[in-house]
């Protein structure tokens, strides 16, 4: 098995920034969202999933230290475009609750 990949596209305008995500966010891969997007002068951060394939437990843990930074500095995280079977793992969790998504 190859070792899945993840692709960070970032777009940012003013105090919004719009990072697009592509292919598996695991172990491997958490770390990389959570050091390569830039959170600088952020308030309002959407994460478009629509070409995530799997969520591990650790990506999970860096949605959640994002979700912590920003409410702390009086932001927001969402997540859009989030496909069922990783809608499944947020709701399996709990995290639907804790974390705006949008189909």
């Amino acid at each position: 098995m190859n070792n899945p990949e993840l692709k960070i596209e970032q777009q940012k305008e003013n105090d919004k920034l719009l990072c697009k995500l592509t292919g598996w966010l695991d172990p491997n891969t958490s770390q990389d969202l959570l050091y390569q997007v830039d959170l600088k002068d952020v308030k309002h951060l959407v994460v478009d999933l629509s070409k995530v394939e799997y969520v591990f437990s650790s990506g999970l843990r860096v949605l959640l230290i994002f979700q912590k930074m920003l409410e702390e500095a009086g932001g927001s995280i969402k997540l859009i475009n989030v496909p069922e079977q990783i809608r499944f793992v947020f709701e399996d969790t709990g995290l639907d609750k804790m974390l705006e998504t949008k189909a």
